[in-house]
């Protein structure tokens, strides 16, 4: 496993300016490099007032999406790296969750918990929050609507992640210390740890 990661990782990184740097839009997508005919669309939501249903209707199925805690994340290429390798091992039938939405979730995970994965990196109960919104081969737009017209909130630029994200609870989750801060950017490290959680 931990070959095939660091594979997908490789790739990734190597068209990653091409694929991604474009993110002042309200929704982007873009073509996973292992798997070309799959299609990646992720939307910001930002002021989310219904957590709460919308989790439920991930668990019954009806929201076919990943509904990702925004500030667990620090950009969109930590995504990208948890969908190619949720994608490929959906492909291969090895997947460690029910769905290949629950593995991008379980992905983005320094750990092997998935439950604390789901609680940490899903979508909150909290009032209001700012949720990324992960789709897979949605070419017509219609899960898109679909997830629009369930989540009360408000649509932002991708871009926004940065001022979203929260990056004291990142170090902590995936223990940073000082020394790889001053070394590496926080996205960079991050991604490394996800990389490698199955080296062990």
């Amino acid at each position: 496993m931990f070959d095939m990661t660091m594979l997908l990782l490789l790739l990734l990184l190597s068209s990653y300016d091409y694929n991604i740097r474009s993110v002042h839009t309200m929704e982007v997508s873009t073509t996973l490099d292992l798997y070309p005919d799959t299609t990646v669309s992720m939307v910001l939501f930002s002021g989310v007032t219904n957590g709460s249903e919308v989790r439920k209707k991930i668990m019954d199925g009806t929201i076919e999406a990943a509904v990702i805690n925004a500030q667990m994340i620090c950009d969109p290429f930590q995504v990208l790296v948890a969908v190619n390798k949720a994608v490929h091992l959906d492909k291969l039938d090895k997947k460690k969750t029910k769905t290949v939405f629950g593995e991008i979730l379980f992905n983005l995970s320094p750990g092997n918990n998935i439950l604390a994965a789901y609680q940490k990196f899903g979508v909150q109960d909290a009032e209001r929050q700012d949720v990324l919104v992960v789709l897979l081969n949605d070419l017509q737009g219609q899960q898109l609507q679909q997830v629009s017209n369930i989540i009360q909130g408000t649509r932002i630029p991708l871009e926004s992640l940065r001022d979203i994200r929260d990056e004291q609870q990142i170090i902590k989750l995936f223990k940073i210390s000082e020394a790889e801060r001053r070394v590496g950017r926080l996205e960079d490290v991050v991604v490394c740890r996800m990389a490698t959680k199955d080296a062990g």
